[in-house]
């Protein structure tokens, strides 16, 4: 058998492409998970809230700060996974994923220093 390189680390998110209604726009999308920025913390996010500033930027809302597409959620929270050097204390503490990417998904990059 030839030799197979396992498939790439994916993650689970809810990203939408247009402005709408969340029922309509929202779609769930498994993506190749990209190499952890080296100053940012991964976390395995566990529960995220559906509150109506999660809601309002999918309607187009805030259109004008927003770069389609986009995942959506703003809060949640979850488990760190990966860690920058000299923060691998923080691997396994539950943490807020504040000013990442959005929170509706099963892995979020965000800023350590946040």
């Amino acid at each position: 058998m030839p030799w197979r390189n396992p498939p790439p680390p994916m993650r689970t998110s809810f990203i939408y492409r247009t402005f709408g209604a969340p029922r309509s726009t929202l779609e769930m999308l498994n993506r190749e998970l990209p190499p952890r920025p080296p100053s940012s913390f991964r976390v395995a996010v566990s529960h995220v809230p559906v509150n109506p500033s999660d809601l309002i930027p999918i309607t187009g809302a805030y259109a004008h700060r927003i770069s389609l597409p986009a995942v959506a959620g703003y809060e949640g929270v979850g488990r760190v996974v990966e860690a920058p050097d000299g923060l691998s204390h923080m691997v396994g503490r539950r943490v807020l994923p504040l000013r990442g990417e959005g929170t509706w998904q099963t892995l979020v990059d965000c800023p350590a220093h946040h």
